[in-house]
C-alpha cells in the first residue's frame, strides 16, 4: 500500500523542498480553484463531472502538502526513507507507480486517514 508520508519524503529528498512545496501547493490550490471555476462556468453534465474531478484531485494533494510541510519543518525527509535509499532504483519505481494514485479521486485523503488511525492505534498499543 502507498505510504503518503514517504511519497512526500522521496519527492523532497530528491527534488528539493521548495520545488515540492510549490508543486503540492499548486496541486491543492490550482486544482481546487480550477475545479470551482469549472463548476461555476459549466452548463453541461460533462463539465460538472470534470469540475468535481478537479476538486477531488485537489483533495488528493492536501495530505501530501501537509506531510511535506511537516517533513520540511522537522528536516526528516531523508530519515523517513533511509531504509530504502540503498536500492534507489527500486524505490523510485515503487513511488513512481504509487504516485499514479493521485489521479484517482479522493484515494489519497482516504488512505491518509486510514494510515493516521493505524499509526495512532500502534502508538496506543505499543
Amino acid at each position: 500500500m502507498i505510504d503518503i508520508r514517504r511519497l512526500a519524503a522521496v519527492d523532497i529528498a530528491f527534488l528539493g523542498s521548495r520545488f515540492i512545496l510549490a508543486e503540492f501547493s499548486v496541486g491543492v490550490f490550482g486544482s481546487l480553484g480550477l475545479g470551482m471555476l469549472t463548476l461555476i462556468r459549466t452548463h453541461s453534465v460533462g463539465g460538472t463531472l470534470f469540475g468535481v474531478y478537479l476538486l477531488c484531485v485537489g483533495g488528493n494533494y492536501v495530505p501530501l502538502l501537509l506531510h511535506a510541510i511537516s517533513l520540511v519543518r522537522h528536516g526528516t525527509a531523508r530519515h523517513e526513507i533511509a531504509h530504502e535509499l540503498p536500492e534507489k532504483h527500486l524505490m523510485f519505481r515503487k513511488y513512481r507507480r504509487q504516485s499514479l494514485l493521485l489521479l484517482v479521486p479522493l484515494v489519497v485523503p482516504i488512505l491518509a486517514i486510514i494510515q493516521k488511525r493505524a499509526s495512532n492505534h500502534k502508538r496506543r498499543d505499543g
